[in-house]
């Protein structure tokens, strides 16, 4: 068992009003090449970022109690439904230590693990349905053309069936909504890559749990988010985190957010909000011209998704970059932003477009030093990332 949180609260009273994660990276997938899927070669992300994943949700007051913990445009913060539990299961199945410096073994991440382990994790959500599940998967996944499967560290374990090891996202979902009321998140980091070998299976991968697709759903707010669109890859940065990972946690480290109502200064981060952020962050780390473009997959669900998964307790950021054409004139040229008469920031675009992360609201912005200077007057700014190139004439 990979329960590597679990709140005070939650063990006296399972039925409270909780957020349970599930977290799963698989990595090694040591016979996947012997099963003619792949050239062998682990992945290289998953491990570290499931484990990104982790200290992001443990790394606020909920995981850290009695401890502080960190602030909630660093990590996990929800007064509506704390964190009631963290599984994570991995592989490498080497020991986790969490924020708090507390070691913890982690389990394998093979589909029977998953599978058990997915059990569990409805099981805490079933207790109420003001809760909130969120499922994490980072590893390899593949498409037949519409649907998607995810693949378990042991495929290829089963000589005979090494398909047995892989799961069919969609109809998990389709069960999982009939099995609990508490709202539902599934955060996808795999690709979508066309696999004939899938497609022509006599039997396909199964969903993680079983169930009839029919009759109404308890679940009436869930969404998947996934990592790339319809047949095409998911991407890593060589020694980072899967860059959908990245791009996840930049947005959630106080990027997006809107105003509760009612007199406390509070942000509620819903799933619309997270996903716009999220899609901003990732064109932001494509590079031009690069092949290997990324873009998130089309959003799949029912419900407004508008309930909070994250709140802060500040104004959400703007990651803003202001740039000049042509780029020749960089080192000459210096950015700036100021609002409300505030001392101007000013910073050189030597070494390329300056940044800046401002509070979102009303800012000036513009290029001047050695360049006649030119500039936006007051311009609301309200989105993650905000790009501005200035043409110098």
């Amino acid at each position: 068992m990979g329960l590597i949180f679990e709140s005070a609260a939650v063990q006296q009273d399972p039925a409270r009003t909780a957020t349970h994660v599930l977290l799963v990276g698989c990595e090694t997938y040591p016979k996947l090449a012997a099963a003619g899927f792949g050239d062998g070669t682990p992945l290289g992300s998953p491990r570290r970022s499931v484990e990104s994943m982790a200290n992001w949700f443990l790394g606020g007051a909920d995981g850290m109690s009695p401890a502080p913990g960190q602030p909630p445009d660093q990590a996990f913060n929800n007064p509506d439904a704390p964190l009631g539990s963290v599984e994570m299961l991995a592989s490498p199945a080497d020991d986790y230590t969490t924020p708090a410096n507390i070691t913890k073994s982690v389990t394998r991440s093979t589909l029977s693990n998953v599978r058990d382990a997915y059990k569990r994790w409805l099981a805490r959500l079933a207790t109420n349905p003001q809760s909130r599940g969120v499922f994490y998967f980072c590893g390899h996944g593949v498409g037949d053309g519409v649907d998607q499967y995810l693949i378990a560290d042991d495929f290829g374990e089963d000589v005979d069936d090494p398909w047995k090891a892989a799961f069919h996202v969609s109809n998990t979902c389709q069960v999982s909504i009939r099995k609990t009321r508490a709202n539902l998140l599934f955060l996808i980091d795999a690709c979508m890559e066309f696999s004939p070998q899938v497609l022509f299976q006599i039997s396909a991968p199964q969903p993680l749990i079983n169930g009839a697709r029919t009759g109404d759903s308890l679940c009436t707010d869930w969404a998947v988010l996934r990592a790339t669109t319809t047949n095409r890859l998911a991407y890593a940065d060589p020694q980072g985190t899967a860059r959908f990972t990245t791009a996840l946690l930049q947005a959630l480290r106080g990027h997006c957010g809107q105003q509760r109502p009612g007199p406390a200064v509070l942000f509620d981060v819903t799933v619309s909000q997270l996903r716009a952020a999220t899609g901003l962050f990732l064109t932001r780390l494509q590079q031009p011209g690069e092949d290997s473009v990324q873009k998130l997959g089309s959003p799949q669900g029912e419900g407004s998704w508008d309930m909070p998964l994250h709140v802060l307790n500040g104004r959400p950021s703007v990651l803003v970059e202001l740039d000049v054409d042509p780029r020749g004139y960089r080192p000459i040229a210096q950015a700036f932003m100021e609002r409300n008469g505030t001392p101007r920031n000013m910073q050189p675009m030597t070494t390329g477009p300056a940044k800046f992360v401002v509070q979102q609201g009303e800012w000036t912005y513009g290029v001047g030093g050695g360049v006649a200077e030119t500039s936006d007057v007051e311009r609301l700014l309200a989105q993650a990332v905000y790009s501005r190139c200035f043409l110098i004439p």
